[in-house]
């Protein structure tokens, strides 16, 4: 009998109010399992392939595999029980948005999966991206990167409200990557442009990116203090902003071997680029997962790389070429 850990994924599908599902429910029961021994490793995220759902995903031993699997499915089918979303949804709009958004990550011309019903768990199986993450070795960082994250996450969800104030995180911790890669002053407007057009294709209006440059005129004092105090080796908002540094840099640490033997390597990326550029990418994979976590979407990454950009070109650094580095897709 084998005692290697597995994991357990659940999708439940909802079509109302994540951030609900998650403060009444999904959060507290991780944490549950977790504080009982129960799961080793844990994270979650918002998706939307086949309807609106968030991914619950949990890392056990085969001892406990039955029990976690069988609180999960009672303690979640309570909930939506007692606590249902919206099942009204139009039909006919959600078919064009998920089309919509499976021509964005996957190509115009492939298939779009038929939604589930709302207020439904499936059993679908965790099939780690192990091309995205640089392979196996790649995928174990991840998933460390994605246990610790989740927890961040859950904090922000927790007491942060939405809109503005989530971007200031996603902004701190955007800001706070840079310094953990050892990005240099020049290097590191590069990094903001290619994560500001990873994101461009999901902001439609034109007309908003306008309106960004207004915002950033409005403020540029804030966010060139802010690049000012990063450069100086300060803290950048309260001790999430610590947190989540320390964490990437740790995960950095132990890419930088891997990634200069080519033992792990994102598919995203040329071979023949350079290192640091394969680092690069795959922080920007953990960014976009903990944004996802925080419900801070596609056009709000892409908004925030764009403030940053521009703080940091206003800063006259140089801006050299990012050879090697391909487009890139969302969450898995």
């Amino acid at each position: 009998m084998t005692t290697a850990p597995v994991w357990l994924s659940c999708h439940v599908f909802y079509h109302d109010d994540a951030d609900r599902l998650l403060t009444e429910l999904l959060l507290p029961m991780l944490a549950e399992l977790r504080r009982r021994g129960l799961t080793q490793r844990q994270f979650y995220l918002r998706h939307w392939e086949r309807g609106p759902h968030v991914r619950v995903r949990t890392r056990t031993l085969p001892a406990h595999r039955d029990q976690v699997r069988a609180e999960i499915e009672r303690r979640v089918t309570e909930y939506l029980a007692d606590h249902p979303g919206a099942t009204d949804t139009d039909q006919g709009r959600l078919a064009t948005a998920l089309h919509r958004l499976n021509e964005l990550e996957h190509g115009v011309g492939t298939d779009v999966l038929e939604a589930e019903p709302p207020n439904t768990l499936r059993w679908i199986e965790y099939r780690p991206e192990l091309a995205k993450y640089g392979g196996p070795q790649g995928v174990a960082v991840a998933e460390d990167v994605f246990d610790t994250s989740t927890l961040l996450a859950g904090e922000v969800v927790q007491r942060v409200g939405e809109g503005r104030a989530r971007l200031g995180v996603a902004m701190q911790f955007l800001l706070l990557a840079t310094r953990a890669l050892g990005l240099t002053e020049a290097q590191r407007p590069v990094f903001f442009r290619h994560y500001h057009e990873r994101w461009r294709s999901y902001v439609p209006d034109t007309a908003l990116i306008g309106a960004w440059a207004h915002q950033y005129d409005a403020q540029r004092d804030i966010y060139r203090r802010m690049l000012g105090d990063l450069e100086r080796g300060r803290p950048l908002g309260r001790g999430l902003g610590r947190r989540w540094e320390d964490l990437i840099a740790d995960a950095v640490g132990r890419l930088r071997p891997l990634v200069e033997r080519r033992e792990v390597w994102p598919a995203e990326v040329e071979l023949s680029a350079p290192p640091f550029v394969a680092l690069a990418a795959l922080v920007s994979q953990y960014l976009h997962t903990t944004n996802n976590r925080m419900n801070v979407r596609p056009q709000g990454e892409c908004f925030v790389a764009y403030l940053a950009h521009r703080a940091a070109t206003d800063r006259g650094a140089d801006v050299p070429e990012l050879s090697g580095l391909a487009a890139g897709t969302g969450a898995e």
